[in-house]
């Protein structure tokens, strides 16, 4: 009889790896500054900032990681998706509802489509459409609808993963990374870089880099990393060496800032390059936490942001419109993608503010909703399936998976 994968493997050398859920703040940071550098530009510095756009690919990529990470086997489809919606869904339903109200009671907005758009969120298709994808109250909720689809499948690829020697998933690696290039290339040529780029074409477009097929190579990215270092790998480089490594990618990247094909968000290649090199990093700081060392990113302080991670990311992009429009009353939102504003320096100052208000509301949605929601649902999940978590830890020992999510003690949480 073959075995099962929950049977072949041994657990993680280390369950819980503390600067996963610390390096949960320092995405969603990143893309915090990355629409501060849309909607509130600021001198000299605003390509350097641009850069940031990447921490999306750094979530999806911390995503499959964490996720793989903290796999067991006998995991079933019904109790692993339900604990993930326990996460998620509570507080998008607010992230979504919010920005839909103050849409709705402004002169002029198209009802039907903004309460269709906010239904298509709530349900997770929204980057299955491509009229959609973006055209909605909360522009940055598209994520959460690829990665419900990339938790739909996960069950499948963990096990086929985790069945895979370290020298297989190099290789299967290789083919997921291809298969990013390929797709980029192809809609390279549907709409070339060096053209205007209209708004009937940013919809096709749009679509192929914002949907789940547009984006399922990182997640797996980190699904492969994580499985191989299961299966045995011991990640033999630093993580100065790989910070390194990221530091000159990224330089050469806003070496080509001014470039046709780094013109348009959609057409930058910047999340293709930095890919492979974040599930680097996430390899490096889960070898040097497996090896007994420490790191900045496991700092209470910054576990501790980390946590809140989900209500910063869901709520700053309507944080920082609120500013914008605030400054700029004559602008709706995409007005600041189509038309933007000149980069002054009084920026830094409400950019401050912003994330201020971000990690304040943040803070609270986790502390007095989202956390208490959520314990809740699972708590029923696991007494319906008679499952039973582990009581005697508390969460700042246990973490949580990525962004919606962080590598438990027992599993996935």
């Amino acid at each position: 009889m073959a075995k099962s994968v929950n049977e072949e493997l041994e657990p993680p050398p280390l369950r819980n790896i503390r600067s996963l859920t610390g390096l949960r703040f320092l995405m969603s940071l990143t893309v915090f500054v990355s629409h501060v550098a849309v909607m509130m530009p600021v001198p000299h510095v605003n390509d350097v900032l641009g850069l940031a756009g990447s921490g999306g690919t750094f979530f999806l990529v911390l995503s499959g990681f964490a996720l793989t990470w903290s796999f067991r086997g006998n995991d079933t489809w019904g109790w692993f998706m339900g604990r993930r919606m326990a996460r998620i869904w509570p507080t998008l339903v607010i992230a979504v509802a919010l920005p839909l109200g103050f849409a709705l009671a402004a002169p002029g907005t198209d009802v039907g489509h903004m309460t269709g758009a906010a239904l298509a969120s709530l349900f997770f298709v929204q980057a299955w459409i491509p009229g959609v994808v973006l055209e909605t109250t909360n522009p940055v909720t598209w994520m959460l609808s690829c990665v419900v689809f990339f938790y739909a499948v996960f069950l499948w690829a963990g096990r086929f993963a985790l069945r895979r020697s370290p020298r297989q998933l190099a290789w299967i690696a290789v083919a997921v990374l291809a298969y990013g290039w390929a797709l980029r290339i192809v809609l390279w040529i549907a709409y070339p870089p060096s053209e205007p780029l209209s708004l009937d074409d940013a919809s096709g477009l749009t679509f192929g880099i914002y949907s789940p097929p547009g984006r399922v190579h990182e997640f797996l990215v980190g699904v492969l990393m994580a499985a191989a270092m299961r299966r045995g790998l011991r990640f033999r480089f630093s993580v100065g060496q790989v910070t390194a490594v990221i530091a000159v990618a990224l330089g050469l990247m806003w070496l080509l800032a001014g470039s046709s094909v780094r013109s348009e968000v959609p057409h930058d290649p910047l999340d293709l390059v930095m890919a492979p090199l974040y599930a680097c990093l996430l390899a490096a700081y889960t070898q040097r936490e497996i090896d007994g060392r420490s790191s900045l990113w496991a700092r209470p302080a910054l576990v501790s942001l980390g946590r809140i991670s989900m209500g910063v990311y869901l709520f700053h992009f309507t944080v920082i419109f609120t500013v914008a429009a605030m400054v700029y009353p004559d602008k709706e939102m995409v007005d600041f993608f189509l038309d933007p504003v000149t980069p002054v320096g009084a920026h830094w100052l409400w950019a401050g503010v912003s994330l201020a208000v971000s990690l304040l509301v943040g803070w609270l949605v986790h502390r007095f909703y989202e956390d208490p929601v959520e314990r809740r649902i699972r708590g029923f999940l696991d007494a319906r399936s008679g499952r039973r978590r582990p009581a005697a830890r508390r969460p700042s020992e246990t973490g949580r998976d990525e962004l919606v999510g962080s590598p438990g003690a027992a599993g996935p949480q």
